[in-house]
């Protein structure tokens, strides 16, 4: 993600209060984080199309952002749809069977992928800007037109675990797998965007509901179009709005569950049996992207508490040397998710010292202990990053659609970065009362069984001793 994103929970059913006075715009901050000249059109299905020109001559980006991703999957035993349909739109279609398209944007130079998360699935293709009309005739085709049948379904669920099986060989993967399932109750952040394992297994025989998930989704009102780069407005306008008005449906969303306030801390460990480094992952529930403000402190709060300035990383990576890395989530996602950090411990010892550290760290934070100097750095950093990896057609259309994901708004990453700008050290001390609860917090460590046992003294042989 461009800034990270993450949130917090006890926020959400917490009573709320006034917000501190904010501070004024740091110098050079009433600039946008998003700058680029940006012209909009809605189709009368719903489809939003964005065109961006940009001076990089010859090459252009063309996004497909679908608001659908593991979220949209609350239904028991279905999850891992959203992730399959990320597959099965690269089967083709009659006119252009996937053949025809892995064949075609090879021949034409280009780069092309897809990604599923959270809140969205998104297609992209980057390369010569001379190709955009095939890329529009084959992308528009592809979501009006996908093609497949019951065997080919089940080829591609087959794919998706073995998938899963490759990934749950990665320590992290299952790490971020248990939290998961272990601080949600309800919500369908339960589960990660491949799904739970017996759903995965039981894929093959859901021909019929992927073909409602896909109809219930994969409408014209849930998404945008984005292209980036060097072409014709007039003429690209043309050949979209010709391409995609015959697109039909409208999205047809299954209901999320709201996740409860969590009443009590949690805790879980994973037991890996090959050699690794130990692991401790810490996380608060947060709010969504829609409370702005708390987005805000989310988004400054990941580096404040656990980038390379802070008092966790100093103590733990260069002064006790126990940790190797941290690395953040700001959990600002749709709905409320999680804040917090995976930090590698060095040594299965040093993974309570780690943890009294990090609670030290966040209490100290709630009681008003909040640098202003670091916290004004931070946010200067924060704008500058964001601004300096908006520097060719494929990072701006990835930017643009990451956080119009969130909520639908165009503008939010401007948003945010004004919201960024405000922020106070009362502010993160304000949040950090109301979030960083023991009730609020869950814990997953994760140890080699290998390490422990490589660690464990051999048993001494008697001497036999004769007469």
């Amino acid at each position: 993600m461009p800034l990270a994103l993450s949130l917090l929970l006890a926020l959400a059913a917490a009573p709320q209060r006034s917000v501190p006075a904010r501070s004024a715009p740091a110098a050079g901050a009433t600039a946008k984080a998003f700058p680029f000249a940006t012209e909009v059109h809605t189709l009368p299905n719903g489809l939003r199309l964005v065109l961006i020109p940009y001076d990089s001559p010859g090459l252009v980006a063309y996004y497909t952002l679908m608001r659908v991703g593991s979220r949209n999957e609350p239904e028991p035993g279905r999850s891992g749809y959203a992730h399959f349909f990320e597959h099965m739109m690269f089967r083709g279609t009659k006119k252009h069977p996937a053949d025809d398209y892995n064949a075609t944007v090879t021949r034409l130079g280009l780069d092309t992928n897809a990604y599923t998360e959270l809140d969205q699935t998104v297609y992209h293709l980057y390369g010569p800007a001379k190709a955009l009309p095939t890329i529009i005739d084959y992308e528009s085709d592809r979501f009006q037109n996908l093609d497949y049948d019951e065997g080919q379904f089940k080829t591609e669920a087959g794919a998706i675990l073995g998938e899963y099986a490759k990934s749950a060989s990665d320590p992290e993967e299952k790490l971020t797998e248990v939290m998961q399932n272990t601080a949600f109750s309800r919500h369908s952040y339960k589960h990660t965007t491949i799904g739970f394992l017996q759903d995965i297994q039981a894929m093959p025989s859901g021909f019929a509901y992927s073909r409602e998930f896909f109809r219930r989704y994969y409408t014209p009102d849930n998404a945008t179009v984005v292209v980036v780069g060097d072409f014709d407005k007039a003429d690209t306008l043309a050949q979209l709005t010709r391409s995609y008005s015959g697109w039909k449906g409208k999205l047809d969303t299954a209901p999320i569950p709201r996740e409860p306030r969590q009443n009590g801390s949690r805790r879980a460990t994973v037991s890996w049996k090959a050699p690794t480094i130990p692991r401790l992952y810490m996380a608060w529930h947060g709010r969504a992207a829609d409370d702005l403000h708390a987005a805000a402190v989310q988004a400054v709060l990941a580096p404040y508490l656990f980038g390379e300035t802070s008092a966790v990383y100093q103590e733990l990576v260069l002064k006790r040397q126990i940790v190797d890395t941290i690395s953040t989530q700001d959990g600002v996602s749709r709905d409320p998710y999680l804040l917090g950090a995976v930090i590698r411990v060095k040594e299965e010892k040093n993974l309570r010292q780690a943890e009294v550290t990090v609670l030290r760290e966040v209490s100290n934070l709630a009681r008003g202990r909040v640098d202003a100097s670091r916290l004004a750095a931070i946010k200067s950093n924060v704008r500058y990053s964001i601004i300096a990896a908006l520097d060719k057609p494929d990072s701006i259309a990835y930017a643009l659609v990451q956080y119009t994901a969130l909520t639908g708004d165009l503008d939010y990453l401007n948003a945010l970065a004004r919201e960024i700008d405000a922020l106070t050290p009362a502010m993160l001390q304000e949040y950090g009362k109301r979030a960083f609860l023991d009730a609020n917090r869950t814990t997953v460590t994760l140890t080699s069984q290998a390490a422990r046992a490589q660690r464990k003294p051999a048993a001494k042989t008697a001497k036999g001793g004769g007469r």
